[in-house]
């Protein structure tokens, strides 16, 4: 996949075909932004062009090089990934001792470490002297959509590209280049949040199916009616059933989202679910302004808290509690 393809953040496309232009391409380089905005794409991409056969500012995704890139048998490129909870010790030093060897076939040595934020204290800091002053043919390129959880001395010696979330626009025009109905495109685009990668996983069966239940379980709740549905469904967490969970949860968001514009005489065109207009406006009568936002805003307080180790069986208890009051006030 060359620049060109991969959508969105052009400004970050630009700067990387203007170093790579002018062979000043930074050795120890950050990619920070959310999730799912092409990151690992871009640094493959930047990887293979160090090493393209054919030309210099883009890959070629043609010649033996970019190929073999693609297709992980390339050995002067090596990805570095938790194996477990943590970028382990061991691997960062294997990384520092493969940085200071020559390139075996390519022109540069490419070290590509996702969620970078995953490096304990000891792994992280075995790389600062080789970030600090990495030989002239190797790059390292981190990737993180948590940059605060990196070591300020790691970010202080890797210069930063920041990454921004795909704009719909842009997610919806692939989807349809990759024949999705537009109209299933548009809500997809509405519902990932610029998140490109996980627009391209979604089924839209599986997403609708999910909408429609989320949708019955949050107009129950909201009404009063058989509101113990939420926690027969959530109030014992699986691992498998946590995922759900959050989804739900995302869902719940998209919908406070839409009744609080609907309430405030917004225009239809800014729905996240555009198609559930009719039963949105119907439930304008159940949740007020006020109560809209309080809501968004405990959806908002949960799901920053999933992303961390806290008791989830609780967290989902505490939210059923807190949706009645907010609800039902």
């Amino acid at each position: 996949m060359a620049f060109k393809e991969i959508a969105g953040n052009g400004r970050v496309k630009d700067i990387l075909r203007l170093a790579l232009q002018r062979g000043r391409v930074p050795n120890s380089l950050l990619l920070s932004g959310p999730d799912g905005t092409g990151k690992r794409r871009t640094a493959l991409t930047l990887a293979k062009a160090l090493n393209c056969l054919e030309m210099t500012a883009d890959s070629c995704d043609r010649c033996a090089s970019c190929r073999a890139i693609d297709e992980g048998r390339f050995p002067d490129v090596m990805k570095i990934e938790a194996e477990t909870r943590d970028i382990r010790i061991d691997q960062t030093r294997v990384l520092k001792q493969a940085a200071y060897l020559r390139p075996m076939v390519g022109r540069r040595r490419v070290f590509i470490i996702e969620d970078a934020d995953k490096m304990n204290a000891d792994s992280a800091n075995s790389l600062l002297k080789v970030l600090e002053e990495p030989p002239s043919f190797s790059h390292i390129f981190l990737l993180t959509a948590r940059p605060f959880l990196l070591l300020p001395t790691i970010v202080s010696r890797c210069q930063t590209l920041s990454f921004s979330a795909v704009s719909n626009e842009e997610i919806e025009s692939l989807l349809i280049g990759r024949d999705c109905p537009p109209d299933q495109a548009r809500i997809l685009a509405l519902l990932v949040g610029g998140n490109l990668d996980r627009a391209l996983e979604l089924e839209w069966d599986d997403i609708q199916a999910s909408r429609d239940e989320s949708w019955r379980l949050f107009e129950a709740v909201l009404a009063g009616r058989r509101a113990s549905l939420f926690l027969e469904r959530f109030g014992s967490l699986t691992k498998s059933s946590q995922d759900e969970f959050q989804e739900t949860l995302e869902l719940f968001s998209s919908f406070a989202r839409d009744i609080l514009l609907l309430a405030l005489g917004g225009e239809v065109r800014y729905l996240l679910n555009p198609d559930y207009e009719a039963p949105l406006r119907e439930a304008t009568r159940l949740l007020p302004p006020a109560r809209a936002m309080a809501l968004l805003g405990e959806i908002g307080g949960i799901l920053s808290e999933l992303r961390g180790n806290l008791n989830r069986n609780l967290l989902a208890a505490t939210f059923f509690s807190d949706f009645g009051e907010l609800t039902h006030a």
